[in-house]
């Protein structure tokens, strides 16, 4: 079993991509930019994050004033649009606006990979490591969200540290209390707190400190070039964070009030989605849910057992794919707008998910079915059989 595993995983690490540097051949297709991006955008988050602790100071009294000094005082240059320039909202802004982008090019390559079948042999491993990244991702955006200490992030962190809790309602593992210990783990107490600010500083370093070295011990060992793409594209990335950083400065918000719950509780973008559910969904099923969608999602490769690699090809998983785009884009309206009604939208929810499943396994049937007519076709007919002589 083991010798199995082991060969497996040699088979798998010669077609490894973390940043599709093997995918030279593709580099004039826009689609196979997304690993050199990923690569960039998370370089620029690191370095300008480097710098900015310079001047952050990670307490519940100083992380609101250090942040807006950073912004507006450290290497000022003047005034723009009637706000303060200064040398320290610019790397904010790059840090801010590469971070999303980061998030935004990692979902768009799993996106890609998922729906050209890219996790297919030998793709399993690559894809097993972009669905991690994007999970450590958004991990390491949340840490760096509270940092900032204002309403948004405060009562974000909050909300999001509730979901642990809910385990604790499972039948086997709930009286063992391991939620509980997970969100007592981040919060570093009863509440949301000092020692709070202090672990998600050190989870969101961390994070990308220790993914950092391991990525440039690979790179090492296997000799690859990181970036697989000229520098026009890195200019035109560079100065796009830079003009943004200007014409939309990063915001600082209020500072953070435990008296004051701000309606609705809003996080960065790609949390949003996450947050309705959780508002649609009864304790277990907030807690339950979203580790059955990463387990899922990381066997993907191993669920999908079509031969094909196109979208129509896989009918069915196509499917999937299509309707997690959908529910992620209209989750995060309805939260961002609003406009949600939590004691009728469930049901809907729940008879368009079984609706649109049903039809995409019905389309799976009937591709099947129509694959092996073609074969059937297409394959010689069998010689007749001779005649018996007695």
């Amino acid at each position: 079993m083991g010798e199995k595993i082991l060969e497996w995983l040699r088979e798998r690490r010669q077609k490894l991509d973390l940043f599709d540097e093997t995918l030279v051949a593709h580099q004039d297709n826009p689609l196979y930019l997304m690993g050199p991006m990923l690569y960039y955008f998370w370089l620029v988050t690191v370095v300008t994050g480097v710098i900015l602790m310079l001047w952050y100071v990670p307490t519940t009294t100083e992380a609101y004033s250090s942040i807006e000094h950073i912004q507006n005082d450290v290497g000022r240059l003047g005034f723009l649009l009637g706000r303060p320039l200064a040398v320290g909202g610019l790397i904010r802004g790059l840090h801010k606006y590469g971070a999303d982008a980061l998030i935004t090019v990692i979902f768009l390559r799993i996106y890609r990979m998922y729906f050209l079948g890219e996790y297919k042999k030998p793709g399993e491993l690559s894809w097993m490591l972009a669905f991690t990244g994007l999970i450590l991702g958004m991990i390491s955006g949340i840490t760096g969200y509270l940092l900032i200490w204002n309403q948004r992030a405060f009562w974000a962190a909050k909300v999001v540290l509730t979901v642990p809790v809910y385990f604790d309602q499972l039948p086997l593992i709930g009286p063992l209390k391991f939620g509980s210990m997970i969100a007592f783990v981040f919060l570093g107490g009863p509440a949301v707190g000092q020692a709070t600010i202090t672990r998600f500083y050190a989870l969101h370093f961390g994070i990308s400190l220790v993914l950092l070295i391991l990525v440039e011990v690979l790179f090492f060992r296997t000799r690859r070039k990181r970036i697989n793409m000229s520098l026009s594209p890195v200019v035109v990335f560079l100065a796009m964070l830079l003009v943004i950083s200007i014409v939309l400065p990063a915001e600082s918000g209020r500072r953070a009030d435990p008296t004051r719950t701000p309606l609705p509780i809003l996080s960065d973008w790609y949390f949003l989605a996450l947050y309705q559910y959780v508002k649609y969904t009864p304790p277990l099923w907030a807690g339950l849910g979203p580790g059955l969608l990463i387990g899922l999602g990381m066997l993907v490769p191993f669920l999908d057992r079509s031969r094909g690699r196109r979208p129509l090809e896989r009918p069915f998983f196509t499917v999937v794919g299509a309707l997690a785009v959908l529910y992620f884009l209209a989750f995060t309206a309805l939260i961002l707008f609003n406009i949600a009604v939590i004691e009728r939208d469930p049901f809907i929810i729940m008879w368009i998910t079984l609706v649109v499943l049903s039809l995409g396994f019905l389309w799976e049937v009937q591709y099947r079915r129509a694959q092996k007519r073609a074969v059937a076709a297409a394959s010689p007919s069998s010689p007749a059989r001779a005649p018996a002589h007695g």
